[in-house]
């Protein structure tokens, strides 16, 4: 196990990413062997591997340092799901998709379906920790918040998608305007 508080650890991990990172943005992430990582990287493959288990746990750890550095610290923060927030969630979402897909060659369906259902998680476990700071934490309380968690990051998700495989990432608002009203409407109807 590396100790993830060391320099060079750091270092070395950072050089693994950057690598990654570009030849995902050349050659596309089913093309990439652990072999060129290395490489680009400027390390063998024996110090891939004392870090990443393969390319996948690497891709998995890649998206997610990416989402979670686009979180805006006022939802970081968030005491309450509201509009705002709410609104801010899916800016993020799409914000998300179009620069993943846009700056990532994407010519592979079980890349896009790692990357959509990780994208999902944590925005539904983004969420679930606003929505578990809103209420106590008994346990059938909990059990709903996962399920109006799921619910709602996946009427954000896949609303965010459509905008972006649609092509209509320049009217954003519009988005916002459209999707923030039926989710606030649906987390109101919950709580009467």
């Amino acid at each position: 196990m590396v100790n993830l508080q060391d320099p060079r650890v750091l270092r070395t991990r950072q050089l693994i990413r950057e690598a990654f990172n570009e030849l995902l943005r050349s050659k596309g992430f089913d093309a990439i062997a652990i072999k060129d990582i290395a490489q680009k990287a400027t390390i063998n493959r024996a110090t891939f591997y004392a870090h990443y288990e393969d390319k996948y746990a690497l891709l998995d750890e890649t998206i997610e340092q990416a989402f979670l550095g686009m979180i805006p610290e006022e939802v970081m923060h968030a005491r309450e799901f509201t509009g705002e927030i709410c609104g801010q969630l899916i800016l993020l979402t799409h914000r998300y998709i179009v620069d993943f897909y846009r700056i990532c060659r994407m010519d592979s369906k079980s890349i896009a379906k790692i990357v959509d259902e990780k994208i999902k998680k944590m925005l539904e476990q983004t969420i679930e920790s606003i929505f578990l700071k809103e209420v106590n934490h008994q346990m059938a309380v909990q059990h709903h918040t996962r399920i109006l968690s799921a619910m709602t990051g996946s009427a954000i998700y896949g609303a965010a998608y459509s905008w972006f495989r649609d092509g209509e990432n320049d009217r954003i608002e519009l988005l916002v305007d459209i999707v923030r009203p039926y989710v606030m409407n649906g987390l109101d109807l919950y709580h009467k």
